[in-house]
């Protein structure tokens, strides 16, 4: 098992996932929330994620993450306005 952090700045954000986007400029369609939030490490299986965060006003859109056993990710999500 891995640990994820989504590290945003506002905590208790709903994160989603989805398959990739053809490119960055471009959000996940069709996004599936996972049922954690933002700054708060939770266990997944090993593998590759595509996340990103409920209602779009942050960058990027979306980050794909490799979560390995054994070892805590970290992926960081910035607010786009004020």
């Amino acid at each position: 098992m891995a640990l994820v952090l989504v590290s945003y700045d506002v905590s208790g954000i709903s994160i989603v996932t989805g398959d990739e986007p053809a490119d960055p400029q471009t959000p996940i369609a069709d996004p599936v929330q996972t049922g954690h939030v933002t700054n708060r490490p939770f266990i997944v299986a090993a593998g590759f994620y595509c996340y990103g965060l409920l209602g779009n006003g942050c960058t990027p859109l979306w980050q794909l993450v490799q979560a390995v056993d054994g070892e805590q990710t970290t992926i960081a999500f910035q607010k786009t306005g004020p």
